[in-house]
């Protein structure tokens, strides 16, 4: 479960860019998730929600955005949506495809509440 790794991730990222003098904590964090990703966001979701204890982050809520997955036939040029990695071109039936767009799993922003 590569998962939790990648909510460590999440976490160091954001700690840290949240500057020393701060006496706030993080309220909530977005994510964009491609498709084609291999990331399993129930997976992620849950590891967060574990590993963000004893952190900045504990009161976080993780909202995630799905960014769906394209691809571009190297044949010809057609640019579609998939949603997995087995997908011929609708055009040519062609499986040599270039994926333009699912793979990326990055943190956009977050929310950083006054403690006081």
């Amino acid at each position: 479960m590569h998962e939790v790794s990648v909510a460590n991730s999440i976490i160091d990222i954001i700690q840290s860019a949240i500057p020393k003098e701060s006496n706030g904590y993080v309220c909530s964090v977005l994510i964009k998730v491609g498709a084609l990703s291999s990331i399993e966001v129930d997976a992620l979701q849950f590891a967060f929600d574990i590993v963000k204890a004893r952190t900045l982050l504990a009161k976080a809520v993780l909202k995630m955005e799905i960014v769906e997955g394209k691809g571009q036939c190297t044949q010809c040029g057609c640019e579609f949506s998939m949603n997995s990695y087995a997908i011929p071109c609708p055009d040519c039936d062609s499986y040599l495809i270039k994926i333009i767009q699912g793979k990326e799993m990055k943190v956009i922003s977050f929310e950083l509440e006054d403690e006081g």
